[in-house]
């Protein structure tokens, strides 16, 4: 599998509008992609975890990762949803699953950067600075192209009209959630 996902992978680096079409050709099964980005969610989780990104509070410890666990793949879901429904209100072609499959192959890009940067940052902690923005701005970059690919748009432009569309539309739904879970918490303490 590896083998197969490699090339592609460096192919997303140099050329990620054709590595996204070549991903949509393979005929990956729809119901290999929701177990990919859960296993995706939990890996991110458990390394945020290992690296010191959780900083639980009194009383929430144990809940820390879970809650993290339970945003992230709900901000992932929805932006999966809201780049499909965006796109497509712009006159997009593309189809919920060719974005799942795109969104499941870049979580697996950023998941492989977060482990170099994990290293670096054992080894090397200046570095992993500036190769955490490097990943940003790729994935940036990558996530334009792939929009485009998926939706048939000839701009960018276009595509990043949806990300901007998705991420202020994820933003307003982790912000509720987030709501939603602070008064459970406030109530879970109060009882």
């Amino acid at each position: 599998m590896l083998n197969t996902f490699l090339p592609i992978a460096a192919q997303a680096v140099r050329e990620p509008r054709e590595a996204a079409s070549t991903l949509m050709s393979m005929g990956v099964p729809y119901a290999a992609l929701w177990p990919a980005f859960g296993a995706l969610v939990c890996l991110s989780v458990i390394l945020s975890f290992l690296s010191g990104g959780l900083e639980p509070t009194a009383g929430q410890a144990s809940l820390g990762p879970l809650v993290l666990a339970l945003t992230s793949a709900v901000a992932g879901a929805a932006s999966v949803f809201l780049v499909w429904k965006v796109g497509a209100a712009m006159d997009g072609k593309g189809r919920f699953e060719e974005a799942l499959l795109l969104t499941v192959f870049l979580q697996g890009l950023i998941f492989a950067g977060q482990l170099v940067e994990f290293v670096l940052y054992l080894v090397m902690p200046p570095l992993s600075g500036l190769f955490s923005i490097a990943i940003i701005l790729l994935t940036f970059w990558i996530n334009l192209n792939f929009i485009a690919a998926l939706h048939g748009f000839s701009s960018l432009w276009r595509s990043f009209g949806v990300l901007v569309f998705a991420s202020l539309g994820v933003a307003l739904i982790l912000i509720f959630l987030m709501s939603l879970l602070g008064v459970q918490f406030m109530a879970g303490g109060i009882a």
